[in-house]
């Protein structure tokens, strides 16, 4: 551990007028002789000497963490967020990584007394909405592993200055998801390393033997802060450029030649999806897929163009789009805009690739994803990957482009072609680093690790599908094994139908919650936001609606189980029927809302 990192665990001390913060190392031994103390009644930090102000252990409850997530102000006042428990995901260059199992959120104020019945509701609500966020699997945190850089940013920014800084200086912001929340901490240099940045997204680490040669893969993919959301309330690009549903995947390979750490290579490819890069939107509104809406008065040209600029200010190089919508139905508007945005803006480190999954792969025939692996290869090999060589820098090689892929979720055929590019990219390392031997023409002659690959991607795919639509991928049959099935086909079903009833019923509550857990809405005690009190259940139309529709339906069943009249059941039926037509109608005043904060 370095003077940098932030500390491997700690003790949490509960007193009636303060909590204390107590570092220790990952055997529960004492790491440091000061400690973090909050007051609760103030809010005020500070750190403490142990020797000139012992703590009173017999005073007061104590709880092992395993680090501080932040500090978030609610009605009732500040309260204090901490990882009670996480399991280790593996290591890369000799840092442990961490995946969050459970969290606590404790009020420094240990009484709702001096709250109305009505803060209390919303103290209730904006606490669950805290909890609700951090169940969320995908939180991932090292005390000595900068997560949020690829490793070759990492290797091209990383001066030794720069490797002085905390870690929470370090993390890159765009995809720290508590910087918001250690604001309080982040103020002083003196609490750095009790400053932790967590990451939301996937990592994946496996260890595998491919003919004779050990070697790690990972797979971390980094989701963006910035517009982020869930499915259908989060679309498009916003003014700055930044594209709802952005996730940097970067597949890394940790070779030790000869088992000897002080000869260890490391590579790694990066992708990059996120939402189609134009003003549009996609509402839910109880049908099964809402109409993509974009609006004539919305200056694509330039939201495409902020967005790619953006990207190569991020990441440099070439890159390619990779469109994966279909050019036919609802999907052809959005998709053929893009097409034209991109041939208009002309510019001249951007190519953009059409490639409709769902026309091409139809009837289940997905070998002919060897059309888009065609058209991708120059520019795959082209663009190469990043090798660090031990020892001299100077011959490093770098990626020069890089593949941005889209569908209209960024999920289920994002996932497909994503793990298909992977795969072909690795390949090149594997030869590079004389793993295999260059007459090796496909991962697939070695099965065992072509297996622990796709599982490996699959995964990931799934961990972003729970984050943005609230369920596992669809098509990760074909990602695990490389062809559809007919258990992975009914999966698909229960999840789309899953998908359908949280995107509907549950995600505008979701929004929220991320919403305020990223600091983009503010809680203010004394002006609590009216409209979260909206229901669709009130006095007027809609709310007629819903009770007419659950009365004629029980009206309906009285007459089928009680009078058996045919006629009066048939009524009930038509008028249960009108009632339905009139909700679906205007759907979009019966789904599950945004209320905090409006896009």
């Amino acid at each position: 551990m370095t003077a940098t990192d932030v500390f491997d665990r700690f003790h949490l001390y509960s007193f009636a007028d303060r909590f204390i913060i107590e570092p220790r190392n990952k055997t529960g031994v004492l790491a440091s002789d000061s400690y973090l103390e909050i007051d609760r009644n103030l809010g005020d930090f500070k750190l403490q000497r142990a020797h000139e102000h012992p703590i009173p252990i017999a005073e007061g409850d104590v709880m092992p963490i395993y680090g501080i997530i932040g500090i978030i102000r609610l009605v009732s006042g500040f309260h204090l967020i901490v990882i009670k428990k996480a399991e280790l995901v593996g290591t890369i260059n000799d840092s442990e990584v961490y995946h969050v199992t459970e969290s606590a959120v404790i009020p420094y104020s240990k009484s709702t007394l001096h709250l109305t019945e009505r803060q209390k509701w919303f103290q209730k609500h904006f606490q669950d909405m805290i909890q609700l966020v951090l169940a969320t699997t995908g939180f991932y945190y090292s005390t000595s592993y900068d997560l949020t850089h690829s490793l070759q940013w990492l290797a091209e920014n990383a001066s030794p200055n720069f490797r002085q800084l905390p870690m929470m200086e370090r993390a890159n912001p765009r995809f720290v998801w508590n910087r918001h929340l250690t604001a309080p901490l982040s103020i002083n240099p003196e609490f750095a390393r009790y400053t932790l940045p967590i990451m939301h997204g996937f990592v994946g680490i496996r260890k595998c033997i491919v003919r004779g040669s050990s070697f790690k893969l990972a797979i971390i993919s980094r989701r963006s802060i910035h517009r982020a959301g869930v499915r259908f309330y989060m679309r498009g690009t916003d003014l700055t450029g930044n594209s709802a549903n952005f996730v940097e995947s970067e597949q890394i390979v940790e070779f030790d030649r000869g088992q000897d750490p002080l000869q260890r290579t490391l590579t790694s490819m990066l992708q990059i999806r996120g939402s189609i890069p134009l003003f549009w939107s996609q509402k839910p509104n109880l049908r099964w897929q809402p109409l993509p809406c974009l609006r004539p008065a919305d200056d694509q040209l330039d939201a495409f163009v902020r967005h790619m600029k953006l990207q190569q200010l991020n990441y440099g190089g070439k890159h390619v789009i990779v469109n994966l919508v279909n050019t036919k139905g609802r999907e052809k508007g959005i998709g053929g805009e893009l097409e034209r945005v991109t041939v208009q803006a002309n510019l001249d480190f951007v190519r953009y690739v059409g490639f409709d999954f769902h026309k091409e792969c139809k009837s289940l025939n997905w070998d002919r994803l060897h059309i888009l692996q065609a058209m991708l290869d120059k520019d795959i090999l082209q663009f190469g990957f990043f090798y660090s060589h031990p020892g001299d820098p100077s011959r490093n090689r770098y990626q020069t482009g890089y593949i941005r892929t889209n569908c209209m979720d960024c999920l289920d055929r994002t996932n497909v072609v994503q793990a298909m590019f992977a795969k072909d990219s690795l390949r090149h390392q594997l030869i590079y680093l004389g793993i295999i031997d260059p007459s090796t023409q496909s991962l697939e002659e070695v099965p065992d690790f072509a297996y622990l690959f796709k599982n490996l991607w699959a995964d990931n795919g799934d961990e972003c599908s729970k984050q943005y639509a609230g369920t596992g991928a669809l098509k990760t049959d074909f990602t695990r094994v490389g062809k559809r099935t007919v258990n992975g086909a009914m999966a698909d079903g229960v999840n789309a139908v899953t998908r359908y009833f949280k995107n509907n019923f549950l995600d505008g509550y979701r929004q929220d919650a991320i919403d305020l857990f990223l600091g983009n809405v503010i809680v203010d005690p004394a002006n609590l936001p009216t409209t979260f009190e909206e229901s669709v259940f009130n006095f007027n139309k809609n709310g007629g609606a819903i009770v007419g529709a659950i009365f004629s339906a029980a009206m309906m069943m009285l007459c089928v189980l009680v009078s058996e009249n045919i006629t009066a059941t048939l009524f009930w039926l038509l008028v249960f029927i009108a009632f339905m037509c009139f909700i679906y109608i205007n759907g979009e005043e019966f789904v599950c809302r945004p209320r905090l904060k409006r896009d």
